[in-house]
């Protein structure tokens, strides 16, 4: 041990730059490791708190709901009284345990009327004939989250007499004022009861916080809404007002009244700040049980009452979540594959250079008796004093600068990556003595592969091959498989070992007419070139691991991209859409042609049609009134070509011949060359198929059927004069050449029409479908990932270049005092390094080509694409894959090729400003 003290001492003393160099490649990488696990954790709790958060209010938590029936329990009223809704209350409280945790102090309870009660009161304003309809609903809590504006809260009812048929109620006052509610009016509740029900306005309210879950649970709470009832299609619509009427908690057993029942709930929103994403799948159990499981059975025991339910609607939420998790962590597990890889070998690179310069000293020592123990415990002496501590200071840092609930993978990652630090050294030092070998010259060029690395390259070429074969066979549906996960790196280890093999070649075809040159600068540069050494694997796998990862990313996020516009494509069908279930107006085409930006507009008439005997599937007819148009804006949207030329021309008013007509595959096989007869709203007519599409934005990805509407009313000019039976219900619009369609513009246009409408802009559309919060901590992490990769290309690429510094500045010394000039210099320099360097970048572009349709038939990214919120969304069945991005595969290449540039010119630049003395010197000294 004094011996061993003593060595390390002076080794520290002779060569304090090494060690410190050691320390600061180990704490940095240590850091790296011990922070990937802890920032995956830190986005994916933030994802998860945050879509909860952001969740519709009854999507948040667990909702409890009971039903009281008049009929099926007549003496159940204590049922509906407030204390027997608080023992509800406890008896589910006392069934929860985490993860499953609620906020008490949002917990939403109360009773509402069984169902909508006409108000036939004549002085309430109405939007059509209509008269309008009101619900009851006492809710526990109302004087604490209110602050009333006029009269006073309802009066509590006493609790022994009968429930009364008149009652006190209140409104807020948004309610009262389009309702026109004053405080002491009355309104008159009907329903199923034999006597209307009377609710006298006792006071007018305002909510204290409106976006509290008090409010927003329902959404008739705030104010009164614009309800349809029930009526046909081609019927114009009646709307009426719904209202909501806040009653005292206590005169909650008078709503059976009304002859409708009642309904009970408890709304519980989950607590969102100890939410972690690894309490996911025991919190969906927990949920799981409560709806339908020991805990549901449990509930129902304790209540008695077998009618009470759990709905958990922030399962949904988890699903989704559990569902964009799955999808993002391969992107995940291949950065880290890539940097841990790169990281790798940049230690095994520095590692080598070290062991290379400490040959000469190990040799000697070897052969005065030095046993292989006693070096490797001195070398691991020497390098753990380095690497341990700055192995443990960069894992604590990580700790410390990234908390989380979870450290064990962290501490796993630090602990490997300070081993690899310790021992690289000490074991590839130790190797290289094991035998005596004459020094001998190991060109790259001249040097014959062995059969180990024979057997090397084939084990590769094994495990490339099954890591393709099966992501191409299992896809990354579980998204949890390393071996999947490393198969980009896979492939980019294959492509250097495929270049090793293939570099020499050009080098010895270039040799011979090089020598034949005057000059001796190309002759000499492709000698050094060859002369390289052919331990250069290590630069050259880094670099490739790193180009690799980089193009990787950038085709996933191509293809992430190009998918999301073809399905906002797809969704909208042009650059606007106005769409509505019954016939516009006859006015409202012209009046949206004239909204700024918009060029072209299409009007289609859009009719479901049910599997009949003549075509025996379900599908839409279309109605497009210039197919011409239509053609061209779902053109310019990027959607499949519409054949318009294929509906021909007009007709003769009064033929009833069949209609040309453009169908889905599936239609297409069931008309085959026959007629079939439609009927459409202005009557029936014949269609036969005169071409096929794939899709047409009108119908997503449904089946249709796609005629003229020009022939179609010519042929039934009667009906089709009105708008209800032949009138569009669907507009697209495309935006004139450079101009975008003012969004504001057009929504104000189509609110006057008398159909109800939707709007849709396809930028919108576009916009909804971006990176939700756990795919952007994925990007965020998976660009961080090739950020450190590139640094550590860098790294491996200076390594190499500073490994044959001594040598290239000693040769550039030696012919300078032949009279080579500066400017031959560095063209030397240039042509002995740059082939390598050249042979890196050009094998990154290659091998990031290679990447896309070898690994492009297995990656899924529909669900990175669209996640959880874009399922709503029609979603194109082809043209989503990967996609090859000129900008990460050609952009990193060329910033290689730069550096290495920068570095050997700057090298001929300090060799010429030395003397030449001190550079032939250079050997001289040992470490």
């Amino acid at each position: 041990m004094p011996f061993t003290d003593s060595w390390l001492r002076t080794r520290l003393r002779a060569a304090p730059a090494s060690a410190l160099a050691l320390a600061a490649l180990v704490l940095v990488t240590a850091f790296l490791g011990a922070a990937l696990p802890r920032a995956v954790d830190r986005y994916e709790d933030r994802a998860l708190r945050q879509a909860v958060t952001d969740a519709a209010p009854r999507d948040r938590g667990v909702s409890l709901s009971d039903d009281y029936d008049t009929a099926g329990d007549p003496a159940g009223e204590d049922r509906l009284r407030p204390g027997s809704l608080d023992e509800v209350e406890r008896d589910f409280r006392r069934l929860l345990s985490p993860p499953l945790r609620i906020t008490p102090s949002e917990v939403v309870q109360g009773v509402r009327s069984g169902a909508e009660a006409e108000v036939p009161d004549p002085e309430l304003p109405r939007t059509s004939d209509h008269a309008p309809g009101a619900d009851l609903v006492a809710q526990a809590g109302l004087a604490g989250h209110v602050r009333v504006v006029a009269g006073a809260l309802p009066r509590p009812e006493p609790s022994g007499g009968p429930a009364a048929l008149a009652l006190d109620g209140m409104v807020t006052e948004k309610t009262a004022r389009v309702l026109r509610l004053k405080v002491g009016q009355r309104v008159h509740l009907r329903k199923f009861g034999a006597n209307p029900l009377t609710v006298t306005i006792s006071g007018i309210v305002v909510p204290r916080d409106p976006a509290a879950g008090y409010w927003t649970t329902d959404d008739d709470l705030l104010a009164p809404l614009v309800s349809y009832p029930p009526h046909l299609p081609i019927d114009p619509p009646h709307t009426y007002w719904h209202f909501t009427v806040l009653i005292d908690p206590t005169a909650a057993r008078s709503l059976p009244l009304l002859g409708t029942g009642a309904s009970m709930y408890w709304h519980h929103p989950l607590d969102a700040a100890p939410l972690t994403a690894h309490d996911v799948p025991a919190l969906r159990a927990e949920l799981a049980a409560l709806g339908n499981g020991p805990l549901a059975t449990q509930l129902a025991t304790s209540t008695g009452s077998p009618s009470l339910h759990a709905v958990a609607g922030v399962g949904s939420v988890l699903y989704g979540f559990a569902g964009d998790r799955t999808a993002s962590r391969p992107l995940v597990l291949i950065a880290a594959f890539g940097v841990g890889t790169t990281a790798f070998a940049v230690l095994l690179m520095a590692a080598a250079l070290a062991a290379d310069r400490r040959r000469g000293d190990l040799s000697l020592l070897r052969s005065r008796g030095g046993s292989l123990r006693g070096i490797f415990l001195r070398l691991v002496t020497e390098t753990a004093a380095a690497a341990v501590p700055a192995g443990a200071a960069g894992t604590a840092l990580a700790l410390l600068a990234l908390p989380t609930g979870r450290s064990a993978a962290a501490l796993a990652l630090g602990a490997l990556v300070t081993a690899a630090g310790t021992l690289a050294m000490p074991l590839r030092a130790t190797l290289a003595v094991r035998r005596p070998r004459p020094a001998e010259r190991e060109d790259l060029v001249a040097l014959r592969p062995s059969r180990r690395r024979l057997v090397l390259e084939l084990t590769v070429t094994v495990l490339v091959a099954g890591a393709v074969a099966a992501l191409r066979r299992r896809g990354t549906a579980d998204g949890a498989d390393p071996f999947l996960a490393a198969a980009p790196v896979l492939v980019a280890v294959a492509g250097a070992l495929v270049l090793l093999r293939l570099y020499p070649l050009p080098l010895r075809r270039l040799a011979r007419p090089a020598a034949r040159l005057r000059g001796a600068v190309a002759h000499l540069g492709l000698a050094r070139a060859g002369r390289a050494s052919s331990g250069g694997q290590l630069p050259l796998l880094a670099l490739l691991v790193a180009l690799t990862v980089a193009s990787f990313g950038g085709s996933v996020l191509a293809g992430i991209s190009h998918g999301r516009d073809r399905a906002a494509a797809a969704a909208v069908g042009g650059d606007a859409r106005v769409d509505s279930i019954y016939p516009l107006d006859a006015g409202l085409p012209a009046r949206v042609a004239k909204v700024r930006g918009v060029g072209e507009v299409a009007a289609v008439r859009v009719e479901p049609h049910a599997a009949n005997q003549d075509i025996q599937l379900n599908f839409d007819l279309l109605i497009i009134d210039d197919p011409a148009v239509y053609a061209r804006i779902t053109r310019v949207a990027g959607m499949p070509a519409f054949p318009a030329g294929t509906l021909g021309a007009e007709v003769a008013a009064g033929s009833h011949g069949p209609l040309p007509a453009v169908v889905s595959p599936r239609i297409a096989d069931l008309l085959g060359g026959a007629t079939k007869p439609v009927e459409t709203g202005v009557g029936i007519s014949g269609i036969r198929a005169a071409a096929t599409l794939p899709a047409t934005p009108a119908v997503g990805d449904g089946d249709f059927v796609i005629i003229s509407g020009r022939q179609l009313h010519a042929q039934h000019p009667r009906l089709a004069a009105y708008p209800q039976y032949g009138g569009p219900t669907l507009l697209l619009a495309g935006a004139a050449h450079g101009q975008h369609i003012d969004a504001a513009a057009l929504r104000k246009a189509t609110a006057g029409s008398s159909s109800p409408a939707t709007v849709e802009l396809r930028s919108d559309k576009r916009a909804e479908l971006s990176d939700n919060p756990l795919q952007r901590g994925a990007r965020a992490l998976y660009l961080a990932a090739v950020a450190a990769g590139a640094g550590y290309s860098v790294l491996a690429l200076l390594l190499s270049l500073m490994a044959a510094a001594p040598g290239r500045l000693a040769l550039l010394a030696r012919l300078r005092t032949l009279g080579m000039p500066q400017r031959q210099s560095r063209r030397l320099v240039l042509l002995e390094s740059l082939p390598q360097v050249l042979l890196a970048a050009v094998g990154g572009v290659l091998v990031g080509l290679a990447v896309v349709p070898l690994l492009g038939p297995g990656i899924d990214l529909h669900a990175l694409t669209f996640g959880s919120s874009g399922r709503e969304t029609p979603q194109p069945s082809t043209g989503i894959g990967l996609r090859a991005d000129p900008w990460s595969l050609a952009l990193p290449s060329a910033v290689l090729l730069l550096l290495a540039c920068a570095v050997l010119l700057g090298q001929a630049w300090l060799s010429g400003r030395r003397r030449e003395s001190t550079e032939l010197r250079a050997g001289d000294r040992t470490t």
